[in-house]
């Protein structure tokens, strides 16, 4: 058996309209990519812009008002720090840590860092004493001993409000501030900052000169 094919020959309009139609496939196509493109990109700033606006919105509180002191003397227990609370919102204790550093004109600076707190009882700790697991840096600059520590401590309100005083002392032999201090371990400015860690924003920062 024999095929045979039939050949179409299109007439010139027939060959105009095919020639259109595949023209307007094009813009289709490019319009459905532009858009798909568009819908991807939204999507991915909508995560970014989320994600940034979460860090944003943690709320800081607001510390209205401070004062700050810091009274420098010889011996066990005499270099008192006490930051008081004038006005403004409450902050709980253990959503704070406090950067003390303190600057020494003959040999290196030196500074620690209050953590973990309140300071509760541990080994070898009595009840509300800092211990060394609430000091970062040199633990040689705070005073571990419970009747130097206010506010901070696990024997006091965890809240540190209106009225209230964080108060820590500053050992001697870490830094001295006394007038008759050893050229060795004589210090003369004192910094303390208070961050709020859920921001990591510093909510108290003071430098104090004997």
């Amino acid at each position: 058996m024999e095929i045979r094919f039939k050949k179409h020959f299109y007439s010139e309009n027939e060959s105009f309209a095919m020639k259109i139609n595949n023209r307007a496939v094009s813009p289709v196509v490019a319009t459905i990519l532009v858009v798909a493109i568009v819908v991807i990109l939204a999507a991915t700033i909508s995560v970014v812009v989320l994600d940034t606006t979460e860090e944003i919105n943690e709320p800081t509180p607001n510390v209205a008002e401070t004062t700050g002191e810091f009274e420098p003397g010889a011996g066990f227990g005499n270099q008192d720090v006490k930051i008081t609370h004038v006005a403004g919102d409450d902050v709980e204790v253990e959503e704070i840590e406090i950067i003390v550093r303190a600057s020494r004109p003959e040999t290196d600076d030196t500074d620690a860092r209050l953590i973990d707190l309140p300071a509760s009882s541990g080994e070898g700790q009595a009840e509300g004493w800092i211990g060394d697991d609430n000091i970062e840096g040199n633990k040689d600059l705070i005073t571990q001993v419970t009747m130097a520590n206010q506010i901070i401590v696990a024997d006091d309100t965890n809240t540190w409000s209106a009225g209230d005083t964080i108060k820590f002392s500053i050992l001697s032999t870490g830094a001295d501030f006394s007038e008759d201090a050893s050229p060795s371990n004589a210090a003369d400015e004192l910094e303390v900052i208070i961050i709020y860690t859920p921001s990591d924003t510093i909510i108290f920062e003071d430098t104090f000169e004997p």
